[in-house]
């Protein structure tokens, strides 16, 4: 049983049971929720499992309704472990660049593994200096800076020895130009360099690829302990386990693939005399 299931099941018990202590005392929700200090509206929800109740809301239902130590008990623990498994797979969205800057280094300086997939742009550990001044352009001076600054330290956890680093990229993120075709044979050459790395894997995922996943956008698994992706608002963090795996199991699918070693580095060289060519 996933998850997801496990939580709605308990979910369903709880609500199940709050409404049977109810009915088996005789009383009415309206009397039961002015008992206790709630609306009746939101009682009816809780009871129609339409709404998780507080810890507080369940400990004064079972208290009202003279339910037995081993019910309130069971009830008070299940809501508990309910507001855990909520708390695990709520999806954290950080707005503003620098705040999701300071988050990114902190997950990045804890992890032992990174996996890095993007298929727009290039991940800013594998950036050249002029594609990220680009990237950052226009910000104002001291945002600049900073942003500058925060960016060549993540970046300098790459010489650690003990850290891996795992990029895929989709060819589209080498075909893109945010910028002159200069531009993307400096970063191309970045890249051959970077790979080289003992703790650096690259791969590309070519065009041409025939297989069934589809990764929508650009995300990052540190460890399998978080994922991290950015949306059009703001840049979200997931930690619960079961959709940690899901993006394992994703990244594993594209990294079956994609190109790797010296395929790789002819598909790397075919990119950039084609951003040569003229148009």
């Amino acid at each position: 049983m996933t998850s997801p299931e496990r939580i709605h099941l308990a979910r369903e018990r709880l609500s199940r049971e709050l409404r049977r202590l109810r009915t088996d005392a005789g009383r009415t929700g309206i009397a039961v929720a002015r008992a206790v200090g709630i609306s009746q509206s939101k009682l009816s929800k809780i009871e129609n499992g339409l709404l998780l109740p507080s810890m507080a809301d369940v400990e004064r239902l079972v208290a009202e309704l003279s339910a037995t130590k081993h019910t309130r008990t069971e009830l008070v623990g299940l809501t508990r472990r309910l507001h855990a498994e909520g708390d695990l797979r709520r999806v954290m969205l950080h707005r503003g660049g620098h705040r999701h800057q300071q988050e990114t280094t902190r997950i990045e300086a804890n992890a032992t593994t990174s996996r890095i997939f993007h298929n727009a742009g290039i991940p800013t550990l594998l950036q050249s200096e002029n594609y990220l001044q680009l990237v950052l352009h226009p910000a104002p001076a001291h945002e600049l800076r900073t942003a500058t600054a925060s960016l060549r330290a993540r970046r300098r956890q790459m010489e650690d020895p003990d850290r891996r680093f795992v990029f895929l990229l989709a060819e589209s993120a080498l075909r893109w130009r945010p910028g002159p075709a200069g531009l993307m044979r400096q970063q191309i050459d970045h890249l051959t360099r970077t790979m080289r790395r003992p703790n650096v894997t690259l791969g590309v995922v070519p065009w041409t690829a025939e297989g069934s996943p589809v990764a929508l956008h650009n995300f990052q698994v540190y460890d399998e302990r978080v994922v991290t992706l950015s949306v059009l608002t703001g840049n979200a963090t997931i930690t619960d386990p079961h959709d940690v795996r899901e993006y394992l199991t994703l990244f594993d699918r594209l990294d079956q693939l994609a190109l790797h070693g010296e395929r790789l580095e002819d598909l790397l060289r075919r990119i950039a005399d084609d951003h040569h060519a003229p148009g």
